[in-house]
């Protein structure tokens, strides 16, 4: 469990900015969207929002050979997605100054996509599907190393226990 964690912060792009972020009541994406934000971060809110929404419906799944499909459908399309806008991201987040990064640092609080992962993270039952099931360990191991291979590392991916 620890290392979905680790891989849901880490796809928050805490590690990035190292800006602490907090769950927050769930609002539309199209909300987060609208509001005063960078266009990369609109980007990378909604390929956090359709990953995050995707997972919740690939563990909502109780047969694992499905929930595994679906997670690794979802990597491909999350990868796919942060390579076309990698270096838009990288270059906002370059160009932040410390004004800009508390601001973001109080939106990260609102994202919709963190109460989600937060849910996800902490049930029981999902942590138990994994702990059950190599491949599906296997599956999200996947995804968190090719986000890693992109560039979206956090600090003690290392660990491997959920």
């Amino acid at each position: 469990m620890k290392n979905l964690l680790l891989i849901c912060l880490c796809l928050a792009g805490i590690s990035w900015l190292q800006i602490p972020a907090v769950a927050a009541p769930a609002l539309d994406v199209l909300h987060v969207a609208k509001a005063d934000v960078h266009p990369a971060e609109a980007k990378y809110d909604k390929i956090m929002e359709k990953y995050v929404n995707g997972l919740k419906a690939a563990f909502a799944e109780k047969d694992d050979k499905k929930t595994i499909v679906m997670v690794r459908k979802l990597n491909d399309e999350m990868v796919s997605s942060f390579e076309k806008i990698k270096p838009e991201i990288e270059s906002w987040i370059k160009g932040m100054t410390e004004a800009d990064k508390e601001a973001f640092s109080k939106r990260a609080e609102n994202k919709p996509y963190l109460k989600t992962i937060f849910t996800i993270m902490f049930d029981p039952e999902i942590g138990k599907r994994i702990e059950q099931n190599p491949e599906l360990k296997a599956a999200l191991d996947e995804g968190n190393a090719r986000m890693k291979a992109l560039g979206f590392e956090g600090e003690a991916e290392e660990e491997s226990d959920y």
